[in-house]
């Protein structure tokens, strides 16, 4: 028995199995629920390189795995992230409503899970590449349900996650040579270089931004946020594993600069972004968009930057979460996401509408709201740095929050329209307003998520 066989294998299989019993849409949304939970559970206690006693027998679980040459490890250290990836599909699974979204969502993100895992287990560490760009195969199939063919968003999306996985296998075998060529700084100038451009396409940093605003106008939100919130922690994670094992880095390698040129362009058009838009699917995208540079800006600060990143992650998955599941509802209500087509949904659902502003506030860092100590923590850590960075940073949050001014501007005009379509059930309803709460909680006792992503920190560096 190993790690990689518990937390990848077999979430493997389970989803196979799920694919055959799709038609059941409410038992297979709590099974995968209760299966995802209950692989976190297992993966936060199960002791792993230990000998335990269970009922008669006597058992060790190795923390790795041996494929075709390849080894596969999860270990101690690892726990934390395995937990996370599990936690948030269970989230996931639990907000989805089977009546308003594709239930494929369940097994294809119980698959992609493993993925993840399987991308972050591999060694070396750049074979990771490979299963993204399969995971990238799975999202396609994932944000096109039978019967619709895949938007151009999506098939842009695919081609870039191509040619970033080519781009890091070929600067991992450029730099293979590099243990031969020691003193060849121009061959570790090319693989750097080649490198970024691979992670740039992963990651979608300016200008391989696109797909993101395309996908999140043509697609389904809730299968947009799923698939935006899971794969690109995966490639934070897999990027973090990446640079912390490749041994080819020199220590004279400044990477903290070009993390912080690229977070604070992501940051300026995200802020961009929601000032000129008028769409709620590309004002989605306009958050997401500066969740990546503010990610990049707290990787980017090392060591102290790694409990904001974390608590960011916490942070991102209840406010999209919300946000997702309050657009699939509105979704139901108006012909389009267009401004004039939502103009006063808040006099007809204002709960619904209450999940978007809320998710949408939380992103954006206003004050009263979870996002709003994490992103002041970040930009006090960057007043130390160049000007430029903290007047991209004083911009992006700006332009998110008057895109939101705008969004409440048209949610709550006066449309004229007196009659009122009941969408979403109680339950789901009194979710939104659970989750709403929550996020307004976690804005007002910041320690809780705070400690949290500390703990995981130290757990993954082994402090």
């Amino acid at each position: 028995m190993s790690t990689p066989l518990l937390w990848i294998l077999i979430p493997l299989l389970i989803s196979g199995i799920f694919l055959f019993i799709m038609n059941r849409k409410r038992i297979l949304k709590w099974a995968g629920t209760i299966v995802s939970l209950g692989l976190a559970a297992l993966a936060a206690v199960l002791p792993i390189n230990q000998v335990f006693s269970y009922l008669f027998w006597e058992l060790r679980v190795s923390d790795e795995l041996l494929v075709f040459g390849r080894r596969f490890v999860l270990s101690e250290a690892d726990r934390p992230i395995v937990v996370l990836f599990f936690l948030l599909c269970a989230f996931w699974f639990f907000i989805l409503d089977p009546k308003a979204v594709p239930i494929q969502v369940i097994p294809l993100g119980l698959a992609g899970t493993a993925l993840i895992l399987t991308a972050y287990a591999v060694e070396p560490i750049f074979y990771g590449a490979l299963f993204f760009a399969v995971l990238a195969l799975i999202n396609v199939v994932l944000l096109s349900p039978p019967g619709q063919e895949p938007t151009q968003g999506v098939l842009r999306f695919l081609v870039f996650q191509i040619l970033g996985m080519l781009f890091i296998l070929f600067a991992a075998w450029l730099a293979s040579w590099i243990d031969l060529n020691s003193g060849d700084q121009l061959l570790l100038t090319r693989s750097l270089v080649i490198l970024a451009l691979g992670f740039s396409f992963l990651l979608a940093i300016f200008p391989f931004i696109s797909w993101i605003p395309m996908v999140t106008e043509k697609n389904h939100p809730f299968l947009t946020g799923f698939v935006l919130n899971t794969y690109l922690l995966g490639v934070f994670l897999f990027g973090l594993r990446f640079i912390s094992e490749a041994g080819w880095f020199g220590n004279n390698i400044n990477i903290q600069q070009p993390l912080q040129i690229a977070g604070a362009m992501m940051l300026g058009f995200g802020g961009s972004l929601a000032i000129v838009s008028k769409h709620l699917g590309r004002m989605m995208a306009a958050v997401i968009i500066s969740e990546i540079g503010r990610s990049l800006l707290a990787i980017s600060l090392f060591l102290s930057g790694f409990p904001l990143f974390f608590a960011f992650v916490v942070v991102q998955v209840l406010a999209l979460g919300v946000l997702a599941l309050s657009l699939t509802y509105l979704r139901q209500g108006v012909s389009s996401f267009s401004y004039d087509s939502t103009a006063g949904s808040a006099h007809q659902w204002p709960i619904i509408s209450s999940g978007i502003l809320v998710g949408y506030f939380t992103l954006a860092g206003l004050p009263l709201f979870a996002g709003f100590p994490l992103y002041w923590a970040l930009g006090s850590s960057l007043m130390l740095f160049p000007l430029w960075i903290n007047a991209l940073y004083v911009f992006g949050a700006l332009g998110l929050i008057i895109g939101g001014v705008r969004i409440l501007a048209v949610l709550t005009r006066n449309s004229g329209e007196e009659k009122v379509l009941i969408i979403g059930d109680p339950f789901y309803r009194a979710l939104i307003l659970a989750v709403n709460v929550s996020l307004v909680l976690l804005g007002l006792f910041p320690g809780i998520v705070l400690r949290a992503a500390q703990s995981i920190t130290k757990i993954l560096m082994g402090i």
